[in-house]
């Protein structure tokens, strides 16, 4: 009887918070907190194509002086309606592998440190990167709102370009980035999924003593991740107090495919990556190990069904329609005509 009049506090709780339109607010000024945008990105004059740049000590410094790393730039926008609702910056790294890992950052990074982090994780694991930004964030900070539902089909549109690519693809989800990561693992065959100081709900957060919520929660990782059926990989700092270890522990119980769960003792919330970026950790090696599992069938392609071929762009040029073109040296330009409710289009890409 406790435990019941527990869940109807709760349920009371959040529905609550749902009537008044809080969560929004909630959403947009607890978990969303897009700094201020550190890069710029700009039409190239040296290639045709686009040009990433990041502000270090006042200086603006191209990607290229930074990395010794293959990589593209481009923009993947969604039209609804006449309306943008969707603006996503890509890096797209390559060191020629197979699979990829598209990486989803945490509410205080933009794609200036997801470069970086991104850069690393090709280098370290011998492994396609891809990079992007949430609408809202970095470039789009001004013009856009980040939202629960927008940055899952940031995340899903972009999943659904690399499938054109990539017969394997790994999902990697840090802090806020972990439920995109989820939902979007939900709607796709994926190879493997890592979650880096993931939280199980926003209300978990507001409250965590307790672990039940209502259908009014939000970014609800508990409440979907028994539905992915790819292997799943969870981290956790034991000293994290932004995100604390139990929605991780919450989270792992609740999985039909737990590949690990790994406690990174001492770690908080912010010092976590170094556990995935040091050779020979218990981390490293699970990753390892995921990601050059040999038993991972080729994903399936079920781009048709997930997007609205109409209104994706894929931009090299700022503001301008073009061919998703690559400045790397050897490319392979593939077209893709699909049909989608009796209307055709095609989308253009390049594979590595």
């Amino acid at each position: 009887m406790q435990n019941n009049n527990k869940q109807v506090r709760e349920s009371w709780k959040m529905s609550l918070i749902n009537k008044f339109g809080l969560t929004e607010a909630i959403e947009h000024n607890l978990i969303f907190q897009p700094p201020n945008p550190t890069y710029q990105i700009k039409n190239s004059l040296d290639f045709n194509g686009l040009e990433f740049s990041m502000k270090v000590n006042d200086n603006w410094i191209d990607l290229n002086q930074c990395y010794n790393i293959q990589y593209r730039v481009s923009i993947l926008k969604e039209i609804e309606n006449n309306v943008i609702v969707s603006y996503v910056p890509i890096i797209h790294y390559s060191c020629n592998s197979d699979r990829v890992i598209i990486l989803s950052h945490s509410n205080a990074m933009d794609l200036t440190l997801t470069s970086r982090w991104g850069a690393k994780i090709c280098e370290l694991y011998q492994v396609d990167v891809i990079c992007y930004d949430y609408s809202g964030y970095g470039i789009t900070k001004k013009t856009m709102k980040p939202s629960e539902y927008g940055i899952s089909r940031d995340l899903s549109n972009v999943v659904a370009l690399a499938q054109h690519q990539y017969d394997y693809i790994f999902l990697w989800g840090y802090s806020i980035g972990s439920y995109p990561t989820v939902e979007v693992a939900t709607q796709f065959q994926l190879s493997g999924i890592i979650l880096q100081a993931p939280l199980a709900s926003l209300g978990r957060i507001i409250d965590n003593r307790n672990s039940f919520y209502s259908e009014h929660d939000k970014f609800s990782n508990q409440s979907i991740i028994d539905k992915i059926t790819a292997p799943i990989l969870i981290f956790h700092g034991t000293k994290d107090t932004i995100i604390k270890i139990n929605h991780s522990e919450q989270l792992s119980k609740c999985c039909q495919n737990l590949f690990a769960f790994i406690k990174v003792e001492g770690a908080n919330h912010n010092d976590i990556s170094i556990a995935a970026e040091t050779l020979n950790s218990e981390v490293y090696n699970y990753i390892k190990e995921l990601l050059n599992n040999q038993n991972i069938l080729p994903i399936k392609k079920v781009f048709e069904l997930t997007l609205k071929f109409d209104a994706l762009i894929i931009l090299d040029q700022i503001e301008e329609q073009k061919l998703y073109k690559s400045n790397l040296p050897i490319q392979e330009k593939k077209e893709i005509k699909k049909n989608h409710e009796k209307q055709s289009c095609s989308l253009f890409c390049t594979k590595f």
